[in-house]
């Protein structure tokens, strides 16, 4: 079965969580990683690929922390995908200039795995975070 990484469930945990905050109040890598068990210098970098893209405010000092940079509903999946993993196909042979030996002999399943990249990334184009927290009406 296909899966996010743990950088993906890890950016979704600390978005989600942000989303959940009053507007301005800042959470703390070291709470967020406290609060949810994961691994401190691991969600520091995730934090910063989410800051450096621009969907989280990073507000430095004793009591600064990170927010939301953008409402829920206007936070994609793939915005988030690409900010902690980069471009990514579900298959080599579906990357610009992947490398597959099967094509040059005539791969029978990559109209298959097409098909499935071509879902995957209508489902991660249209679900946006508040989709995860509930906060559009379906949770």
């Amino acid at each position: 079965m296909f899966r996010f990484n743990k950088d993906m469930e890890y950016a979704l945990i600390s978005l989600v969580e942000m989303s959940r905050q009053k507007e301005f109040q800042l959470l703390s890598a070291r709470e967020l990683s406290q609060r949810y068990a994961i691994p401190f210098k691991l969600l520091a970098r995730i934090l910063q690929k989410l800051s450096t893209d621009g969907l989280i405010k990073s507000v430095k000092g004793p009591m600064g922390g990170y927010r939301l940079n953008e409402q829920p509903e206007n936070i994609r999946v793939s915005r988030i995908l690409m900010a902690v993993r980069g471009e990514e196909r579900i298959a080599d042979c579906m990357s610009p200039g992947g490398d597959c030996a099967q094509d040059k002999i005539g791969c029978i399943i990559k109209p298959l795995i097409q098909v499935f990249q071509d879902k995957w990334v209508s489902f991660v184009e249209n679900t946006t975070l508040d989709e995860f927290t509930g906060s559009n009406g379906n949770g």
